[in-house]
């Protein structure tokens, strides 16, 4: 027992230093920490009991704790330094403290206390919009009060009070009793708990008798549940309350609220009857407002009666006709109201009543700086009902106002404006140009020449510009883009007005200008999509009006400068059919062809980036450039140079497309051709500098083309046989012709490679065999090699072509021939191994096939060799070189008589020469 009276006292004492504490802070933050923790402070101290001497003493701190933060709280409260919310809690905390006290309940000083703390709570968290934490505090103080009502009947029962002491306290009791119920009802009707607090209202009615003084109070609150229950669309409860607000007002003996405010609150009446059910409560809304209006004149009674009225189909129309002058001729109707009035006329279809009462307005504000208002009110009726005459009258008068003695405000102009332009556009739009252009000046005329430099005066003169531009009245439509400039120069509007003007008139030069300077306004005052719009319609503007050049410019422009890819791409298509069309002369070709040229890069390079972002539409993009690029390639003709960068372009396209065997094959193709005319290209140069680049190329591309077709042959997409294809022969072909004219040197490797592949013919080697001729590659042993393995593939061929064969060997006896002396005969020795061959082809294979001129030309050459090896001495070689020509003559036909007789007694010396060598050898021996 005792460790838990010295816990007590201990936090007793921790909650008195806290207080103590939180009197010093000023930050509300620090506060809310302070509060927390008195709050759990509180959690461990239960209700005191027993009467020992800490018990009390602890009971008795703990109040003065009570009354302490109480006090603080108020203090802070009232130097500001609370917030709503948090004053409620330190209030609750105190409230708490002092209920923490058991042995004093019994005490009136105590229960009165705890009364006023309880209430007081109850009222701070209402404030602080938190109804259930008040119901505590407010049943709390209920609870106390009825201990109260006890503890005096118990007092005047034992004869302790007198009847007047009784009846005092009583009415005391009362008023707090009062008090709590209608704190009580406020916090149900927050709950939306609304027969609660119609129960509790009922119970401070009840007690109105005893507390005649807080009959207004009682009217107000539940005047104010009327309106809070209206705002939140609750009109059945609003009703309630406002017709109890209404009664609590009338008072028994003399009125417990003024006329004005039953007035009031039978207007608010009226209009939640009016909003629960127009049709069903119409009768008993109008029920309250005459019975408003008869308590208290008011225009705004007087209007909503018009409404009323209004909304039921059974009223006549003289009884409306008296409401509406009613309203309108109070006079306290302010201008606001009046023009409310008519436009509930307006929106139940009474044109003529509103027209009549909005005429009566003009007169009765002719003196009022409202004036504008009703001016505005009274065009949008003339303009609705089409009374055009009386509406441009109207405006002409306005204008003179504005001008002279009744100058707009700022506001009532703008809507001036706004109906004047809605007018012209309605005009605009059925084409109605000059109907539309007295509009737009009367909106021209209402501007200051302070507004000259106005956004709208400038949107305003342009749209004066259209007109005139419609009505081809060019120079004035010139004229009004000008001074539309001059309002606002950084305009891109004005510009592409200016750009149609020009196109219109003919003036190329001035559009393009126009479209130019699109590019250079303030990109503050216009945002890029903006400018990007107007240069796509002054592209399809220029298109219409079969104006190409300007067409060109405005989507060269669209193309430079939007951010857009989407639409750079569009326009890049758009160009590139425009630019197909400049194909007169080759060189309107070739200039068509660069500049298409820079189109596909650009659109190359848009695409790239455009993939990075996302993939759809990007596959039909490329595709569509692709057969740009490939037939424009086709259609090069001898510009190789051009073709090349095409199929390039067409290339780097491909490779932007899902990789699916279709366009795997237009990739290795493109490559092909790129390789191909570009090497050609490199043949037509003529700087050195050039041509090196040219073929270090040719090589790049071939090594594309390479990887493509390895791709195709690996590809699982279909099973493909690449064994028939050309395309590798063409490659290393083209890798030879580079590389042997760049002089590098691993020829050899390629034609062994070209050697392994089945598909490679003699033809191949054989222009293997001429290239590596050339210079600066001249190296004799790979053309000899090339040319044996043709001569050899010639003559593996089912059908030989001895025509080709004969060539081979004519070219590699030559190139053999070249590489000795001619009067040496070991030089002569590996061409006589092929005259050997040549010469089994002509006896047993070529059965007369071998051309004649061929077997001249090997003849020809044997008999020069022998001739020459005769000359040097060698009788034996040359008799051997000799007896093969001599062969060779047997072997023709039409041209034999011509050499046989020469030939044959030439043969016959050469004979006699090396017998006679030969005898003189032996005499010598």
């Amino acid at each position: 027992m005792k460790d838990s009276e010295s816990e007590v006292s201990t936090t007793v004492a921790q909650i008195q230093a806290m207080i103590k504490a939180l009197e010093k802070d000023k930050d509300e933050d620090k506060v809310a920490q302070r509060a927390e923790t008195l709050s759990e402070l509180l959690d461990k101290v239960s209700g005191l009991h027993g009467d020992s001497d800490k018990n009390r003493t602890s009971s008795g701190e703990l109040q003065n704790c009570a009354v302490n933060l109480w006090n603080i709280a108020v203090a802070k409260r009232a130097g500001g330094h609370l917030s709503t919310g948090l004053n409620a809690r330190l209030r609750h905390l105190a409230c708490q403290l002092a209920f923490k006290v058991s042995p004093l309940e019994g005490s009136e000083v105590v229960l009165k206390r705890r009364v006023m703390m309880a209430s007081k709570t109850g009222r701070a968290w209402l404030d602080g919009g938190n109804p259930s934490m008040a119901d505590n505090s407010l049943s709390l103080a209920s609870e106390c009060l009825e201990k109260l009502t006890k503890s005096v009947l118990s007092a005047a029962a034992e004869g302790k009070l007198s009847e007047d002491d009784k009846e005092r306290q009583k009415t005391e009791i009362e008023k707090d009793m009062f008090k709590v119920f209608c704190y009580q009802a406020e916090s149900a009707v927050a709950q939306e708990q609304h027969d609660v607090a119609m129960r509790l209202a009922q119970r401070c009615k009840e007690m109105l008798a005893r507390l005649p003084k807080e009959t207004t109070f009682l009217a107000m609150l539940c005047y104010n549940f009327g309106v809070e229950t209206y705002q939140k669309q609750k009109y059945e409860e609003a009703v309630a309350w406002l017709r109890e607000s209404f009664e609590l007002g009338k008072g028994t003996g003399q009125p417990a609220t003024s006329s004005k405010s039953q007035a009031r609150t039978l207007r608010l009446l009226a209009s939640a009857y009016l909003e629960w059910d127009s049709k069903q409560h119409w009768q008993k809304a109008l029920n309250a407002v005459g019975l408003a209006n008869s308590e208290h004149s008011h225009p705004a009674g007087l209007h909503l009666k018009v409404h009323i009225l209004l909304v039921s189909d059974t009223v006549e129309d003289n009884r409306l006709v008296s409401a509406v002058t009613d309203c309108l001729h109070h006079p306290e109707l302010t201008v606001e109201l009046a023009l409310n009035t008519i436009k509930l006329l307006i929106e139940h279809k009474r044109a003529q009543l509103a027209l009549d009462g909005v005429k009566q307005l003009t007169q009765q504000f002719q003196a009022s700086p409202e004036l504008g208002k009703v001016y505005l009110l009274h065009l949008r009726i003339l303009l609705d009902n089409r009374q055009m005459q009386a509406a441009k009258a109207l405006v002409e008068d306005c204008i003179t106002g504005h001008n002279t003695t009744q100058p707009l405000d700022t506001t009532t102009r703008k809507r001036f404006h706004l109906l004047l332009w809605e007018q012209a556009a309605q005009a605009y739009e059925a084409n109605e140009y000059e109907e539309a252009l007295r509009w737009y000046d009367y909106s021209r005329n209402l501007f200051s020449s302070n507004d000259r430099h106005d956004n709208n005066m400038a949107k305003l003169e342009r749209n004066r510009s259209a007109c005139y531009l419609h009505l081809k009245q060019y120079d004035k439509a010139l004229e009004a883009a000008r001074q539309a400039e001059t309002c606002d120069p950084t305009s891109a509007h004005t510009q592409y007005a200016l750009f149609k003007i020009g196109l219109l008139q003919g003036n190329s030069d001035a559009a393009i200008e126009a479209i130019e300077k699109m590019g250079t306004v303030d990109e503050k005052g216009e945002e890029n999509s903006t400018i990007e719009g107007l240069v796509c319609l002054a592209a399809q503007l220029a298109f219409e009006e079969s104006n190409r050049d300007v067409a060109i410019r405005a989507l060269e422009r669209l193309v430079q400068h939007s951010h857009n890819i989407q639409q750079v791409l569009t326009a890049i298509r758009c160009l590139t059919r425009l630019r197909l069309t400049f194909s007169a002369t080759s060189e309107g070709q070739r200039s068509s062809n660069d500049i298409i040229l820079s189109y596909l890069e650009t659109a190359h390079n848009k695409l790239q980036e455009l993939k990075k972002t996302k993939e759809d539409g990007i596959v039909n993009e490329a595709t569509w450039f692709m057969k740009i690029a490939w037939n424009l390639g086709l259609k090069c003709g001898e510009d190789t140079n051009m073709m090349h960068q095409f199929f390039n372009m067409c290339f780097k396209f491909s490779s932007l497309c899902p990789m699916d065997m279709a366009n795997l094959v237009r990739k290795k193709t493109c490559a092909l051709m790129a390789a191909a005319a570009c090497l050609q290209s490199a043949r037509n140069v003529s700087d050195p500098g050039e041509k090196m680049e040219m073929l270090k190329t040719v090589i790049l591309h071939v090594d594309a083309c390479r990887e493509t077709c390895r791709e195709i042959c690996n590809s699982k997409i279909t099973d493909t046989d690449c064994s028939g294809d050309s395309t590798p022969i063409l490659l290393c072909l083209y890798e030879f012709e580079a590389k042997a004219k760049l002089g590098e040197p691993d020829l050899t490797q390629l034609v062994d490679r070209v050697m392994a592949m089945p598909q490679a013919d003699a033809k191949t080697l054989e222009t293997m065999a001429a290239l590596a001729q050339e210079a600066p590659a001249a190296q004799p042993t790979i053309s000899v090699k090339a040319l044996k393995e043709a001569i050899k593939r010639h003559l593996q061929a089912p059908n030989t072509d001895f025509t080709r064969c004969s060539k081979a060997f004519h070219s590699l006896i030559q190139l053999v021939l070249n590489k000795g002396s001619s009067s040496d005969p070991s030089s002569k020795e590996e061409a006589w191994g092929y005259y050997t061959e040549a010469m089994d082809v002509i006896d047993n294979k070529s059965q007369g096939c071998y051309p004649e001129m061929e077997v001249l030309w090997l003849m020809t050459k044997a008999w020069n060799c022998g001739i020459h090896l005769l000359s040097a001495g060698h009788y034996v070689d040359a008799e051997h070189w000799c007896g093969m020509s001599m062969k060779l003559l047997k072997h023709l036909t039409s041209l034999r008589t011509h050499y046989d007789t020469q030939m044959t007694a030439v043969y016959g010396e050469v004979l006699a020469k090396i017998e006679a060598q030969k005898v003189r050898s032996n005499k010598e021996e």
